[in-house]
């Protein structure tokens, strides 16, 4: 079975607009490959169902434990909804719960360690549907309660993903088309890697991957190729 894991960012799921573009890339995919969505929370604050405006939602009362449930909306919700809109382009998805999605952590609630991984459900949803989304970021404690991995944590769960399912490869897309040397959004002599090492992804000290996802990659020889959901351009591929 070919598999293919692609991760989108939450500026990618934020509008219907934004949205048209990942479903090109998912349905390109679908060609040749059933394909495991990962997805943040949809936007950035204020909107309605990013991670910040959730946030903005709670109180500084609230337990580690409280906080982590009330981010989670974020990505539950975004998987629903990535589903449901596939389902209404006729494409054979499913929402996997992220109860069943295999990641066991420790019951530290927003930066939790990965305990274990264990595919038998994802796999099993495989056999069945052709795309499989999930909210990254979150996880599941062995008390069965909600964990996080951290802001940015679905670059981190993407890569998990891909391990879990033995593959060596994920595609992780954002609202910039590679990694640059300085920030292209503010300077137009940015220059964009075409490859990076781990080592050197880990050295920019960079926004644009999780470092837990890079770092994990390093350990298991997967290569990140981090692309542009909006953009026609090869991106940067991080590996070795």
């Amino acid at each position: 079975m070919n598999i293919r894991v692609m991760k989108f960012g939450g500026t990618s799921l934020r509008s219907e607009a934004t949205r048209k573009y990942v479903y090109r890339h998912i349905t390109d995919a679908l060609s040749t490959q059933k394909v495991i969505v990962v997805v943040s929370a949809m936007g950035r604050y204020p909107d309605p169902y990013a991670t910040d405006t959730l946030l903005s939602m709670g109180s500084n009362h609230l337990s580690k434990e409280e906080r982590a449930r009330l981010v989670s909306i974020g990505e539950q919700l975004s998987a629903i909804h990535i589903c449901a809109e596939l389902l209404d382009m006729g494409i054979r998805a499913f929402s996997l719960d992220f109860c069943d999605g295999g990641i066991h952590t420790d019951d530290n609630y927003d930066y939790a360690k990965v305990i274990k991984l264990d595919n038998k459900e994802i796999k099993m949803k495989l056999r069945e549907y052709d795309v499989i989304v999930v909210g990254g970021f979150i996880a599941t404690s062995f008390a069965h309660k909600v964990t996080t991995l951290g802001r940015g944590g679905s670059d981190y769960s993407a890569v998990l993903f891909a391990h879990m399912l033995g593959l060596d490869e994920v595609d992780i897309y954002t609202d910039v088309d590679g990694v640059y040397d300085r920030d292209p959004k503010l300077s137009e002599c940015a220059i964009r890697y075409d490859r990076l090492s781990y080592d050197e992804m880990l050295n920019m000290k960079s926004r644009v991957l999780h470092d837990r996802s890079v770092v994990f990659a390093k350990k298991h020889g997967i290569k990140i190729h981090l692309k542009g959901t909006f953009s026609n351009h090869s991106g940067t591929i991080i590996e070795g």
